[in-house]
């Protein structure tokens, strides 16, 4: 009987569990610990880029992000779509390109081409900092769709849907003295909601910013996130002051209007409430009353809407409602 060595034993491993993921870091997004695991160093060094300025501040078990890089076609994917039942969620863009977020277990892994992680902006946007972005919300906190600027620390979160001109109006803000918090969302802890985690490292802009704020030309425009191009700015680069965090007070929802005159309206509670709750992304009903629960909780704060056609007349308008 012939032996077989080990060597020369093949190993059947079509789902790629074993496959060596040796380039690893332990980081802190928004503070919290996340252990990253590759075999493609690019991966460990895009998820520098977005979170390793952070330092450790919650304890929690740490998540794992598992990112497998294969050669696959020289395409870029497209965006992917977002699917979830239960405790998964799933990203496909292609049978190259997708990811899989097991939130009760602080697990994600994604599978992508070198084509993919060639264009940085969009690989972190869709397949690291998402799963991050997500087993955070699904554990953590909630995020709405805000930017956030504190006044000698008293925290305004400017809400609104996309192009309403948050990353412009927050970064005008900054310009003028204020202090930058997130440019897009804001993300609150489910237990102590008046707390505003925040994204102070980066802007995201839209491809026409460099015509409103001239320092910004000549910055790489990256793929299209969202469907529209977007220039990514490190704030190190910027002279403005940043915050990880800070106490939210006040609640402006912005309405920008062309040649509409720039004015603020105060809105009642139950208006407030409403429109957190309307465009709270729906997941997994376990997880709804203390999502729900953190809303409700900032939803008192005072509130009001900001109609605007440019940001100079928004800056003033919020300039006189944090002064007065």
């Amino acid at each position: 009987m012939s032996s077989i060595t080990a060597a020369e034993t093949q190993i059947n491993d079509p789902l790629q569990y074993l496959m060596p993921l040796p380039y690893r870091a332990r980081l802190y997004p928004r503070g919290f610990p996340a252990d990253i695991a590759s075999n493609a160093p690019e991966v460990v060094a895009a998820v520098r880029e977005s979170w390793g300025m952070y330092a450790p501040q919650f304890d929690r078990p740490p998540m794992r992000i598992h990112c497998l890089v294969s050669d696959g076609g020289a395409e870029h994917p497209a965006d992917p779509v977002l699917r979830g039942q239960s405790h998964l969620l799933l990203w496909v863009s292609d049978q190259e390109n997708f990811a899989v977020c097991d939130w009760r277990r602080r697990f994600a892994c994604s599978f992508v081409t070198r084509a993919t992680v060639a264009d940085p902006v969009f690989f972190r946007w869709h397949f690291l900092d998402a799963l991050i972005y997500m087993l955070l919300e699904l554990n953590d906190f909630i995020s709405v769709h805000a930017a956030c600027v504190a006044w000698k620390g008293d925290g305004v979160m400017l809400y609104g849907d996309s192009g309403m001109g948050k990353s412009t109006l927050s970064y005008a803000c900054a310009r003028h003295g204020w202090t930058y918090i997130s440019d897009d969302a804001s993300s609150i802890l489910w237990d102590d909601a008046r707390t505003v985690i925040g994204e102070p490292h980066h802007f995201r802009f839209r491809e026409d910013a460099p015509e409103i704020f001239p320092e910004l030309r000549g910055l790489t425009v990256g793929r299209q996130l969202d469907r529209k191009p977007t220039i990514e700015v490190m704030t190190a680069r910027l002279p403005i002051h940043t915050a990880a965090e800070c106490r939210v007070s006040r609640l402006v929802f912005l309405d920008r209007a062309a040649a509409s005159p720039a004015r603020l309206r105060a809105i009642p509670a139950g208006e407030s409430r409403h429109r957190l709750l309307r465009d709270m992304v729906a997941f997994d009903p376990d997880l709804e009353a203390r999502r729900s629960g953190a809303i409700e909780s900032i939803a008192h704060l005072p509130a009001f809407e900001l109609t605007y056609a440019n940001y100079q007349d928004a800056l003033a308008q919020l300039e006189n409602l944090v002064q007065s």
